[in-house]
């Protein structure tokens, strides 16, 4: 079995916006089991860009095959509290989502106390928070500041029970990932996207990336994503053919870390 636990849906506006079955088709094809479509909420940045998406829509998108896919509501810290606190509660309670997707280069650092009552609800309810670290989005006004993962510190000591995910292996901050994440047992580390900035880069970042944090946090706290439909199996090949992993490793990093997670 291989989770994907790091993709996206984009909003109904846009020209990427694809069917499920198309998902399906290509999740077949790739040999992936599930998806997790990430929430998005780039508070007013997203509203004017209209670039966010609604609990209601991606309900509407997993709900013809819920066992395929799996969804994460989202936060921000324009909204007043009370606001987040309820999507949370409406998510996970009624439309049976299963984390919350934070993303700060949409204008705020992950130890923003605004997000702390956010961060407490998930505690409650024991669900993952996913944050968007290391490399910027390609989408208009992000900023990379508030993408490293140094950042997350503060949550991580504040909700010491609050599963934590740093996506993209908050790459190039890689070491500060690291740290975060080294004497903390709630913090995970997906690797999505590798592949897109090895390109970018021309010279290798998966393996050494994964070899790095394999060494330091071990197979039990590495997740697989992909951070796309059509960018899946560039990394499972990587995961798939890393010498320096075990059997056990790869089950780990391809379903078992994200089914504890998950609660599957």
């Amino acid at each position: 079995m291989i989770i994907d636990i790091h993709n996206h849906l984009p909003p109904k506006s846009s020209p990427y916006r694809l069917p499920a079955e198309e998902y399906l088709n290509v999740m077949d094809e790739a040999g992936i089991d599930k998806a997790i479509i990430l929430g998005k909420d780039y508070g007013n940045l997203g509203d004017r860009t209209e670039a966010n998406l609604s609990d209601d829509d991606a309900a509407e998108f997993i709900k013809a095959h819920p066992d395929r896919f799996i969804a994460f509501t989202a936060v921000h810290p324009d909204r007043p509290s009370v606001i987040n606190v309820n999507r949370i509660d409406r998510a996970v309670n009624d439309l049976g989502f299963k984390g919350i997707k934070i993303n700060p280069p949409s204008g705020f650092y992950p130890n923003d106390e605004r997000l702390y009552p956010s961060y407490e609800k998930a505690q409650e309810l024991q669900i993952p928070v996913m944050f968007h670290m290391g490399v910027k989005p390609p989408a208009e006004g992000c900023r990379l500041k508030y993408c490293r993962p140094t950042f997350i510190d503060d949550v991580v000591v504040d909700f010491p029970d609050l599963p934590i995910i740093i996506a993209h292996a908050g790459y190039p901050w890689v070491d500060e990932t690291i740290m975060v994440g080294l004497y903390a047992e709630n913090v995970y580390v997906d690797i999505s996207t590798l592949n897109q900035i090895e390109d970018a880069m021309g010279e290798p970042v998966m393996l050494p990336t994964i070899k790095k944090l394999h060494a330091s946090l071990g197979s039990r706290k590495i997740v697989y994503g992909s951070d796309g439909i059509f960018n899946l199996e560039a990394i499972k090949d990587a995961v798939s053919s890393a010498d320096f992993l075990t059997a056990n490793d790869k089950e780990n990093i391809f379903f078992k870390n994200a089914a504890a997670l998950l609660n599957l």
